[in-house]
């Protein structure tokens, strides 16, 4: 079944007495070159008199990017190569700067297509899966189940190449790290170490290893916990890391679990007690800040929310949880007008969030009414 993203997609024939060369790649008369037309004109109305280099390349890529099967994507790959061959370059650099501005379908199409181009890119592998991984943070429920399955299939596939690009190793160790599978997690750091060479990823690196070789073997309650709170069944979550920390007192995870449990119960002063703990073994942690601003917001205590999110910022700027809960603070405050401008911050990263559209729409709506 044909790709809508084909729908603006037609073919055209160069004349059979073209006898030009790009590059290396002679033209080839029979071989019928895709070209995206605008959208808004139907192809049969498009004039041919408007084609241009850049719709035939543009129409390439997009055939790369949904159509990995197409019978002439080998011809395709050569005509780009040799008529531009820093293209490349240019599409990741533009990919990563879609990604960075939340534009994330376009970046993944980019990114599709870069693939088509040279399926052995194991760089760009990487950073499609690394793209959804961040995707994670925008979406929920079973949109997010489902995405979280594809990353780990991803990284599933891309493992077995970690000896030719090191960085799979380390992405997917703290891809697994936060997935609470510290085994995997320790054999994937301990592989970036062997044959990584970035001295700022190796330090994280060792600093994760260290931490998981902790946690790699903890027992059932750990696992069980996790599990259940993820749930939602706190209650019984709470009993299983318990049982856990009255054996493991020094693991951050652990207390960071049950300030989690805690806080989804509205038991604010023992999730942030909980909170602390973990705060006191591990340090600054974004994840650690941000909960403790929750429960100081809730416990009305907004100056010290606000200090723990301003912490939490300094260590991501462009983190939309954060950024988030800053103006849902502001707005417990009354301050609408910071309020508004944080939201609108958030839709800027990225314009799909519901929860910042909601809370704009909330504040548009109560000052009309005034």
């Amino acid at each position: 079944m044909k790709n809508k993203k084909l729908d603006h997609i037609i073919y055209i024939s160069i004349p059979e007495e073209m006898n030009h060369s790009i590059g290396n790649l002679k033209l080839n008369p029979h071989i019928l070159l895709p070209i995206e037309i605008p959208e808004g004109i139907a192809p049969k109305d498009w004039d041919s008199r408007d084609l241009s280099w850049e719709m035939i390349i543009s129409g390439m890529l997009k055939v790369m990017a949904y159509d990995r099967d197409h019978k002439d994507l080998p011809y395709y790959r050569e005509f780009i190569k040799s008529s531009r061959p820093e293209i490349a370059a240019e599409l990741t650099q533009s990919a990563v700067i879609k990604a960075q501005t939340g534009d994330f379908e376009l970046a993944e199409e980019i990114f599709h297509a870069l693939i088509g181009l040279d399926e052995s890119d194991l760089r760009t592998r990487l950073n499609l899966t690394l793209l959804h991984e961040n995707r994670l943070k925008t979406v929920e429920g079973m949109e997010r189940e489902a995405l979280l399955s594809r990353v780990e299939e991803e990284y599933g596939d891309l493992i077995s190449f970690g000896e030719d690009l090191p960085d799979i190793y380390f992405n997917a160790a703290w891809f697994f790290y936060n997935r609470q599978e510290f085994g995997r997690a320790f054999e994937l750091s301990s592989s970036y170490l062997v044959l990584g060479e970035d001295e700022t990823k190796r330090s994280e690196a060792e600093k994760l290893r260290r931490e998981c070789e902790e946690l790699k073997d903890t027992d059932k309650d750990y696992r069980e916990a996790f599990r259940l709170i993820s749930e939602d069944l706190n209650e019984d979550g709470l009993d299983c890391i318990n049982n856990f920390l009255e054996k493991n007192r020094e693991i951050w995870n652990a207390w960071f679990l049950k300030g989690w449990a805690l806080r989804k119960l509205s038991r604010f002063a023992e999730a942030l007690t909980a909170f602390k703990e973990a705060e006191r073994i591990k340090g600054n942690h974004i994840d650690i800040l941000n909960e403790m601003a929750i429960c100081l917001l809730e416990l009305e205590k907004f100056e010290e929310s606000r200090s723990c999110l301003q912490k939490a910022l300094e260590l991501d700027p462009e983190n939309l949880k954060v950024i988030s809960n800053m103006g849902i603070l502001s707005l417990k405050e009354g301050n609408t007008e910071d309020a508004a401008a944080f939201f609108r911050t958030v839709l800027d990263l990225d314009p799909e969030d519901p929860i910042a559209a909601d809370y704009l729409k909330f504040l548009e709506k109560s000052s009309n009414q005034d």
